[in-house]
């Protein structure tokens, strides 16, 4: 049963907070990866509320269809990005969006400082849709 995107938004928050992350965030990503659409596809074969391939979703332990588990899913990943890059949000943001490789060959490639600048374009335009940066 599809639920009403105000409540997924709700249980993103609680997801969230649960996990150690900042809820709105949480919610602004989840908006920009499927607009809170359970079925959503994208072209490059992510699916569902948080837009998980599925050969990830499975490796992590959910149905990427399922948008309570997949929610729950993106949360403690975020947290774990997040825990793993000592508390840089936009560091989790970016592995989240193009994979921990992305980030480990930002930061190769332009140092700590100017790392941003070393993404893919679509990766920093995430970064600052959900941050506002």
């Amino acid at each position: 049963m599809i639920l009403p995107s105000s409540q997924y938004v709700a249980i993103a928050r609680q997801d969230a907070i649960n996990a150690g992350i900042s809820p709105d965030y949480f919610v602004r990503q989840i908006n920009q990866e499927s607009g809170f659409n359970p079925n959503a596809v994208s072209p490059a074969g992510a699916v569902g509320i948080a837009q998980f391939l599925p050969s990830t979703a499975a490796g992590l332990g959910f149905d990427p269809y399922d948008p309570i588990a997949a929610l729950n899913g993106a949360a403690h990943l975020m947290a774990n990005y997040s825990h793993n890059y000592g508390g840089d949000y936009a560091k989790a943001l970016a592995a989240y969006n193009g994979g921990p490789g992305a980030v480990q060959n930002a930061l190769n490639g332009c140092g700590a400082a100017n790392w941003m600048n070393c993404l893919p374009g679509e990766t920093r335009n995430y970064i600052r849709t959900i941050m506002g940066i």
